[in-house]
This record gives C-alpha cells, structure tokens and sequence, in this order.
C-alpha cells in the first residue's frame, strides 16, 4: 500500500466505522467499494463531489454529469451519466446506506456477517453491471485485509471463496 492508499484509508476509515455501527453491513466491503470506485480516492467524482461510489444523482437532486463505463452483455461501454454531489464523505455514506435499505438489496443484507458473502449478493442483486464486480470487492478486501475492520468476528475469521464468474452471471 503507498502513502497516498494509507491516506485515502486513514480518512474514510473512522467515517465508515460509524457507519457500520448505525448500518450493521461490513466496513470491509464498502471500504472495497469506494477503493475500486473512487481509485482510492483519486477519481474526479470522489474529489470534487464526494461520491464514493459512482452513485447516480436523483432525478431533482444535485448532480454532475460524467463519463463512466457500463456492461451490457458482459461487454464494457461508455455512457454519460448525471451522479449525485455531496457536501463530505459522510453524506455520501448515509445515502449510500438509504440506497441499500431498499427492499432489492434485503438478500444482500441477510448475509451482511459475511462481506464475501455480501459482496456476491450485492452483484447478484444489480448493484453494478460489471460482471467481475464481486470478485474485484473481494480481492481488495483479501489484499488489503479490510476485514480488520468488520465488528462481525465472523467477517474477520471469513475464508469462503467466491463461486464462479459464470455462477455469479446465471441468477
């Protein structure tokens, strides 16, 4: 990890921490999330606007226009997409966390002890469109051992592997 990744976690870890107590979901997948969402912080929707992760704006609520890549067919494909603005990274959790209290990601949420597990349902449930999307999650949680993070000492001591990009793409 170089001093700019150390940073990027040092900021947001205390911020999802919190959130994780209000949410009971897993610190280490949603850091994983705004790791491959944002670059680690880097990218123009996370500097400037505070959205970690690629969040689109709602249809009368403060947004900005980017470009981005979508998956249809399993193909990449770039699309102009309005996301949504936030004053700090706070905001940005507790939107976040609004957009996962809806009844499509309850699967996910049902398993929320394992982020292994969690991040599955979370594609599995349309999160994101790219089909790879669990397992990058759970590589950056294996890589930088984010489960250090997790109250669940379930999620700490979790060493289930991923089923098969196929299996993830067939439900």
């Amino acid at each position: 990890m170089n001093e700019q990744q150390a940073q990027f976690l040092k900021r947001l870890v205390p911020a999802v921490l919190a959130w994780q107590q209000k949410t009971g979901l897993p610190a280490s997948a949603v850091l994983a999330q705004a790791i491959l969402e944002s670059d680690w912080g880097r990218a123009a929707l996370a500097r400037r606007n505070r959205n970690l992760f690629g969040i689109k704006a709602r249809p009368n609520g403060a947004g900005v226009v980017y470009s981005t890549r979508e998956y249809a067919g399993g193909k990449p494909r770039p699309v102009r997409a309005r996301f949504a603005v936030y004053p700090n990274y706070e905001a940005c959790l507790d939107d976040y966390a609004r957009l996962l209290a809806r009844p499509r990601y309850a699967r996910a949420r049902a398993v929320a002890a394992n982020p292994f597990a969690f991040v599955v349902e979370l594609q599995r449930c349309g999160y994101a469109t790219d089909p790879r999307y669990a397992r990058k999650l759970a590589l950056l949680i294996r890589r930088y051992r984010l489960t250090q993070y997790d109250s669940s000492s379930e999620a700490r001591s979790a060493k289930e592997s991923l089923p098969a990009t196929d299996d993830l793409q067939s439900t």
